[in-house]
């Protein structure tokens, strides 16, 4: 067990954070639970799934202002259907309005130049304000904007520009944008858990931290406010042990660049008969129904002792 002194006084260092709110309405009611059991600090909220509206429903009758956690909009442009109209997106969405880009296509969409790039970020540019407004609309629009995305895929150099060019437009009150940095010296330091990560975590790792290379130097040009993640290497396996053994080493590591850590989990699992056609790619939906969602809810509930 982790135990921080006076965590009222250190909250401000970080959030214990749970993504994927309104990914499913199973996966919303444990992270309710989360909520009230005072386990976590703040939540990512998805803006364009079918199951939105009663999510937000169940959410403002289960926890009362008072008790409600910091959330951020969670950007998707990997699974489920457009806030826009499909025909003002149609590089993004499939005649059925879902979703059909990947990681792979908007880095591609990075490289364009000219006319192309600038018609690929417009349609994104339209997207996002839809979820933003979506979001802002229906939870306490007086409260400050904190911005992150499905998948990370704000970072994605043209997605990321996008997105700093909606929140000036619009002028929204921002608190702050992810920025999934998330330092590799202590994973390396730790031998014993060399072994134990993801192949494909470590890959996003390495690009995320380049990514966040470019879009810091962005962000600090335009004074916009970023935070920083702690999950990426772990994700799906932020279990008690490897949270625990890293622990010291992130504390320092935050003290050291004075921000904001989201310590990410996924608390929130999708039952298989939720699944449908919104979820439109095979490898997420292994994710979203995954025990390993489990084991992170553990960990919340293990995780820190406030004294």
């Amino acid at each position: 067990m982790v135990v921080v002194k006076n965590q009222r006084e250190t909250s401000r260092l970080f959030d214990v954070h749970a993504d994927d709110y309104a990914l499913s309405i199973h996966a919303s009611r444990e992270i309710i639970q989360c909520i009230k059991d005072g386990k976590i600090d703040s939540i990512s909220v998805m803006p364009n799934m079918s199951c939105f509206d009663q999510a937000i429903e169940m959410l403002k009758s289960n926890v009362p202002p008072e008790k409600m956690p910091k959330y951020s909009v969670h950007l998707n442009l990997m699974e489920g259907h457009c806030l826009s109209m499909p025909s003002d997106v149609p590089d993004l969405v499939d005649e059925r309005g879902y979703f059909k880009v990947s990681w792979g296509s908007l880095v591609a969409g990075s490289l364009l130049i000219g006319s192309k790039r600038k018609l690929l970020k417009e349609q994104i540019k339209k997207e996002f304000k839809c979820q933003i407004e979506q979001i802002k609309g229906k939870l306490y629009p007086e409260w400050s904007v904190r911005i992150d995305s499905h998948q990370h895929t704000h970072m994605i150099p043209i997605v990321f520009d996008a997105l700093v060019e909606v929140v000036r437009e619009e002028q929204y009150d921002l608190e702050y944008i992810r920025v999934p940095e998330e330092p590799q010296w202590p994973f390396i330091k730790n031998v014993s858990l060399w072994f134990t990560y993801s192949p494909i975590n470590a890959v996003k790792n390495v690009v995320l931290n380049l990514f966040a290379k470019r879009n810091r130097r962005v962000i600090r040009e335009l004074g916009l406010p970023y935070n920083l993640l702690w999950g990426l290497l772990f994700s799906g396996k932020m279990d008690e042990a490897r949270v625990e053994k890293i622990w010291p080493d992130m504390m320092r590591y935050i003290e050291r660049r004075g921000r904001m850590l989201e310590i990410l989990f996924h608390p929130g699992r999708v039952l298989k008969e939720e699944i449908g056609a919104e979820y439109v790619k095979r490898g997420f939906i292994d994710f979203h129904l995954s025990e390993n969602r489990e084991i992170e809810k553990k960990a919340i509930y293990w995780g820190i002792k406030n004294e």
